[in-house]
């Protein structure tokens, strides 16, 4: 499960970064992911502690190399992004579209991951 574990890495850096920037400069996150929305620096501030949290659970996920939970960010990540997709049906609104992207690359790393762990099993 070594690339696996190693896919893991890009969703614990991109928790980490936007979380802290989230409490520090949440304006900068939301117009680099094209929002057309003002959100509440409140929200913004209590999102990056989310943020910061889920990271915090995958990396620990990673450090003590809990296996079995490697394949469940794969459909938790997949949740997240119908999510996504429905809340940019609703509020049209391009941050949702950005944030499914770096959602996406995140599930297709992991993919990559199993899959080459798979040939070298063979």
């Amino acid at each position: 499960m070594k690339y696996t574990r190693l896919s893991l890495l890009y969703p614990i850096i991109v928790l980490l970064v936007s979380g802290l920037l989230l409490i520090i400069q949440p304006s900068l996150v939301f117009s680099i992911l094209n929002s057309n929305t003002s959100y509440q620096p409140d929200i913004a501030n209590l999102l990056g502690m989310m943020f910061i949290g889920l990271g915090t659970l995958i990396a620990l996920v990673f450090w003590y190399r809990v296996q079995k939970i490697y394949k469940w960010t794969v459909p938790i990540r997949l949740f997240f992004s119908i999510c996504s997709i429905v809340l940019f049906c609703i509020y049209q609104n391009p941050f949702f579209v950005m944030l499914l992207f770096i959602i996406l690359i995140g599930i297709l790393i992991t993919i990559f991951g199993m899959v080459k762990d798979q040939e070298l099993k063979k």
